[in-house]
């Protein structure tokens, strides 16, 4: 897992940033802009889980869009909380 417990916030935005590589593949970049929305947290939550899990090394971050993408271990994270589907 990670050297840190996921806060729920950061739990319901990798499982969302699954979603996104389960329907479109590894490349699924989602932009920030309405991510909270399909992660089903609020605004100001959706920065405190990007600054969470990219800090544990789970995502990356294109500041240039802004988007995000699982890295490989947000990805086996994220496999694993999904119930290893």
């Amino acid at each position: 897992m990670t050297d840190h417990p996921l806060t729920e916030i950061e739990r319901k935005l990798i499982l969302c940033l699954l979603l996104f590589y389960k329907e479109i593949g590894p490349a699924a970049t989602p932009a920030l802009k309405s991510l909270h929305e399909e992660a089903g947290i609020e605004r100001h939550e959706l920065d405190e889980a990007v600054k969470g899990l990219r800090s544990k090394g789970l995502i990356e971050y294109w500041e240039l869009q802004p988007a995000v993408r699982l890295t490989g271990p947000g990805l086996v994270l994220a496999r694993r909380l999904d119930g290893g589907a």
